[in-house]
């Protein structure tokens, strides 16, 4: 019984204690030890790693199992550029080597698409890819199809139905607001991504302390080097028709370069290209130059149809825009254009008068040559960093622009010739400082225009009226302007925790002299077809504004005192005008959710008229209309309320907003208009009654 006892005890502990040890080399064809092969075993019927190694310098490897449950085991080796090779094993072996032949491992070719729209914190980029088309050829054709972004027949963009503010070529500012030239010229297949800079504020000293709800735009270029543009020359017959487009681009990081020539008679108006679109560059502009003008010939209205269908003109465009990078914040930017553009319209209207005395029909046919010739030169000097900002434009204008109109009203025919030369310089300085913990800006401004109007009109009109009813052969308008004008001011920022306050304090200076003479066969017309008009307004102002900003939150107060002196003195009389206004304005902002915003604005306005509406004599406008316009100023008050709700979603490529505006105005002067049987008008301004 004893030794059976033993035996049964001596087979249980070896089917209890049983272990798997196996180790061995492995090496490839040329007896060379694999190093990194990973060694696996598993059981033979089922893919699982019950233990493995990894080879070391010598290519050996060791692999041990304490119970042995499976009947039959699977040692797999793999290394890199090696073929896979296994071999079945069981509980006596305990050596075992592997010779591994070279082989060559082909991966799967994995394509990474990247999103079409991606968004990081105030910046959303749309992959140009994406977007284009193979009919895009420029950046602007594909910037069309991006959701949120529109532009208009003008060229200028929108983002979210508003304006940009800026628009940058790899964060460079070449163009100065004039950025159609480059969108509709800049190669598609050089930009890499359109980025919208929302609540872009363009001076770095300014980020944090002043709110902007506005966006800019910035390009970015495939390349650190870009050569781009465009070069088309085209020629057709019968009628001669020509178009030639040479448009060369440089874009380093040192400087940027973009010249052009275009010239066209096919119904191109490529002046367009250079007109400025930014919001800022816009502001900017209307301060440093005027629009003032009083003559006209009568005008052919134009087609609401693509203008392509029907202008009739022949246009030639040069322009040169060289950015030069002095040091990493300092830019030195020169932009020169001339523009000579001659159009033909030709057209026929028809107006009905409903007057007390009786209707009026007057039908008239019309043939217009319009030539309109711009210089403009300016140059730039730009230090635009975090701790300094200093900024200075000089600026020059000049324009050459004459009309010539052939009219038939009934059996008469007219004959109008307008000339309007006009030049205008401009220095724009402004320098922010940090002085202390607050921000000191300074910013001085000059600007001087000359400017003349000269109508001629054949045969003579308001025979009654101009030359005591005896009929003339020529009336002959004349006027001459001139005009100066300064603004300064120095304003101190200073930023507390969420709040930043602004306190500005200025003055400015404009002075306007106008003289008109209306002569008869060129012998001058009475008294009362003259005017010396000399205006001036002394303003000094204090305007306090009040920023918050924490989370989702944005708003801006701002408080302008405004006090006015005013001065006129014309032929027969001498007034002075004193006036305070009180301008406040108060805009909220509040983002929703990640897709949701809503914004809000209220602004009270008061102001006081222009030089036009001050000529106490009479003035022929066109050959139809004659205006007297008395020595008073008119003065304004507006009101203006919005809301807009936005909704943004860059993934999902949905862009949405809607918006209620509500405006009002009141004037204290009225036009009274006296019809005469010809359809001519008499203009007289009068003072509104109360």
């Amino acid at each position: 019984m004893k030794p059976q006892l033993t035996l049964l005890f001596f087979i249980l502990a070896h089917v209890i204690f049983a272990q798997l040890k196996i180790s061995g080399t492995i090496i490839n064809e040329k007896g060379e030890p694999v190093a990194g092969a990973s060694v696996i075993l598993s059981p033979n019927e089922e893919d699982k790693t019950l233990v493995y190694s990894i080879t070391k310098s010598d290519g050996k490897f060791s692999l041990e199992i304490k119970e042995t449950v499976y009947d039959m085991y699977e040692v797999k080796v793999r290394a890199m550029n090696y073929a896979f090779t296994s071999e079945l094993v069981n509980e006596s072996t305990s050596d075992f080597n592997f010779t591994l032949q070279e082989k060559a491992i082909e991966l799967k070719e994995v394509n990474i698409k990247q999103p079409a729209i991606r968004k990081k914190g105030d910046t959303i980029a749309y992959d140009v890819t994406n977007f284009k088309d193979i009919q895009d050829r420029t950046i602007a054709d594909v910037i069309k199809k991006m959701p949120g972004i529109e532009i208009e027949s003008s060229g200028r963009i929108l983002y979210q139905g508003e304006p940009i503010n800026k628009y940058y070529i790899e964060g460079m500012d070449l163009l100065g607001g004039k950025y159609a030239l480059a969108n509709e010229n800049l190669s598609a297949d050089a930009v890499d991504k359109v980025q919208i800079l929302e609540n872009h504020q363009p001076i770095k000293m300014l980020d944090s302390l002043v709110v902007s709800s506005k966006a800019a735009l910035n390009i970015k270029l495939k390349n650190k080097i870009t050569y781009s543009g465009k070069a088309e020359i085209g020629l057709g017959v019968s009628p001669v028709l020509y178009q030639a487009n040479v448009t060369p681009m440089l874009f380093t990081k040192k400087q940027q370069m973009i010249g052009s020539y275009q010239a066209n008679n096919r119904g191109e108006d490529v002046t367009k290209q250079l007109a400025i679109l930014s919001f800022e560059d816009l502001i900017n502009n209307s301060e440093r130059f005027s629009n003032e003008g009083w003559l006209g010939i009568s005008g052919v209205q134009t087609p609401n149809f693509n203008e392509k269908r029907w202008l009739n003109n022949s246009v030639q465009l040069g322009s040169w825009n060289h950015l030069y990078k002095l040091d990493k914040e300092l830019d030195l930017r020169f932009n020169l254009s001339y523009t000579n553009d001659y159009q033909k319209r030709m057209g026929e209207s028809s107006t009905q008068y409903f007057l007390p005395t009786g209707n009026i029909v007057l039908n008239e046919q019309k043939r217009n040559h319009i030539q309109t010739e711009d210089f403009v030169a300016k140059a730039t000097l730009l230090r635009n960093s975090s701790d300094n900002f200093l900024q200075n434009e000089l600026e020059f204008k000049g324009t050459w622009n004459r009309r010539h109109g052939y009219l038939k009203r009934e059996d008469e025919l007219i004959d109008q010739v307008l000339q309007k030369p006009n030049q205008e310089l401009a220095n724009n300085f402004k320098i922010i400082k940090k002085v202390g913990k607050q921000l000191v800006n300074f910013r001085s401004l000059f600007s001087y225009k000359d400017y003349q109007e000269e109508l001629a009109i054949t045969p003579g009109v308001f025979t009654e009226f101009i030359n005591n009813n005896q009929s003339y052969q020529h009336a002959y308008q004349r006027v001459n302007f001139n005009k100066f004008n300064t603004n300064n001011f120095i304003e101190f920022t200073k930023g507390i925790k969420a709040f930043s306050m602004h306190s500005k304090l200025g003055f400015s200076y404009i002075n306007q002299t106008m003289e008109s003479r209306l002569y008869a066969n060129q012998i001058m017309a009475g008294e009362n077809f003259s005017n010396d008009v000399n205006w001036s307004k002394f303003n000094y102002y204090w305007e306090n504004r009040f920023e918050y900003k924490k989370g989702n939150f944005r708003t801006t107060l701002a408080v302008p005192i405004e006090m006015n002196h005013l001065k006129l003195q014309t032929i027969s009389k001498k007034d002075q005008l004193n006036r305070l206004f009180v301008n406040p304005n108060l805009f909220l902002s509040y983002k929703i959710s990640n897709f949701w915003e809503l914004r809000a604005s209220n602004a009270f306005k008061q102001s006081l008229g222009s030089l036009g509406s001050l000529h106490e004599n009479y003035m022929l406008y066109n050959y139809n209309s004659i205006q007297q316009r008395d020595g008073k100023l008119n003065e304004r008050d507006s009101w203006n309320s919005s809301i807009i709700a936005e909704y943004k979603n860059a993934i999902k490529a949905r862009f949405v907003n809607f918006g209620y505006n509500y405006s009002w105005t009141e004037n204290t002067l009225l036009n009274n208009y006296l019809y005469n049987a010809d359809a001519s008008t008499i203009l007289q301004v009068v003072e509104k009654k109360e």
